[in-house]
């Protein structure tokens, strides 16, 4: 039986929707950190509607309200609650701040008023079939109750992605200079790095600077990452195993890759057809898609500056 509820982890560009482009193939839609596609936005039925409502919305609310009389206006204050609902639950485990909430959502200027025991509500009561996408999970914010859930037999299951980190940190000089051609949505990204690696002559530098700069995530996502990657409960899967042929990997991994997921997370979806769609050139933020840059791109300084900084990193996670 699938299981109702994912969490993916995902550090930042280290095949974030890689990960969620499976994760989608295997049947689930996303919310998260993560840009998902049109089609894979969370969608919910009217019966799910009424039990977001139950749980989250105050009883005031729920009361004024009648799916039954109004079903218009039913689907629009449940809109809005559920809005409500996925940023309770992104503090709950501690995701960063993807945007601003009202920025994003305009109409939630007047939000809907919410259950009184809202926060102390189980992951079980967010609606199935969705998979929660975050860069960290830091174990010391998140919500202590959610552990305990996670613990049973019938908790959310959890899957790790990680990559190289030195081909991470070029995907990140990338990405933040703007030279993939991706448009930034969180503030801090957009106003502060994104001008100060344009202001750079070379990727070169770009790489030596965020090789220096404490601000830039790339350590505290993996250093967050290391406790995941050796849980027994959690799948832990690479870039470099699911990128496939395409992407300078091997079919047989990637196959072997999405296999042990889709095993995880309890699906009897066909691995073999969904290996065959994981590499996806239409995904937010994709660029290259490929491993090993780092060996043409990094120059001794690089290594010299990595080694220093980031060098446990490759060791913990068998890129030695």
């Amino acid at each position: 039986m699938p299981a109702g509820r994912v969490i993916a982890v995902s550090p930042r560009k280290s095949g974030t929707h890689l990960l969620q482009e499976l994760m989608i193939l295997l049947g689930y839609h996303t919310d998260g950190e993560a840009v998902p596609p049109r089609e894979a936005v969370v969608a919910l039925s009217l019966r799910q509607r009424i039990e977001l409502a139950d749980q989250y919305m105050h009883p005031d609310e729920v009361a004024r309200l009648d799916h039954r009389a109004d079903r218009e206006g039913f689907v629009q204050a449940t809109n809005l609650l559920w809005f409500q609902v996925a940023e309770l639950w992104r503090a709950k485990l501690a995701a960063g701040n993807v945007c601003h909430t009202k920025l994003a959502y305009p109409e939630l200027d007047q939000p809907v008023p919410m259950h009184p025991e809202a926060w102390g509500r189980p992951f079980a009561t967010t609606p199935p079939g969705i998979c929660w996408t975050f860069h960290a999970l830091d174990i010391w914010r998140v919500d202590p109750v959610f552990f305990r859930e996670w613990e049973s037999l019938s908790g959310p299951r959890m899957v790790l992605g990680y990559r190289d980190p030195r081909d991470t940190l070029i995907s990140m000089a990338t990405f933040l200079s703007g030279e993939g051609g991706h448009a930034l949505g969180r503030q801090p990204e957009a106003a502060v790095f994104r001008p100060i690696l344009r202001n750079m002559p070379t990727m070169s530098d770009r790489i030596t600077y965020l090789l220096r700069d404490p601000a830039i995530p790339l350590l505290p996502d993996f250093d967050a990452a290391i406790s995941l990657f050796h849980h027994p409960d959690v799948c832990a899967v690479s870039f470099e195993e699911l990128i496939g042929e395409q992407g300078g990997g091997s079919a047989e991994r990637q196959l072997a890759a999405v296999r042990r997921v889709a095993e995880h997370v309890g699906t009897d979806i066909d691995p073999e057809v969904v290996a065959q769609k994981v590499f996806n050139r239409n995904a937010y933020s994709f660029h290259r898609g490929q491993i090993g840059a780092w060996r043409v791109v990094f120059t001794a300084e690089h290594h010299r500056l990595f080694a220093a900084r980031f060098g446990h990193l490759l060791e913990i996670f068998h890129y030695d």
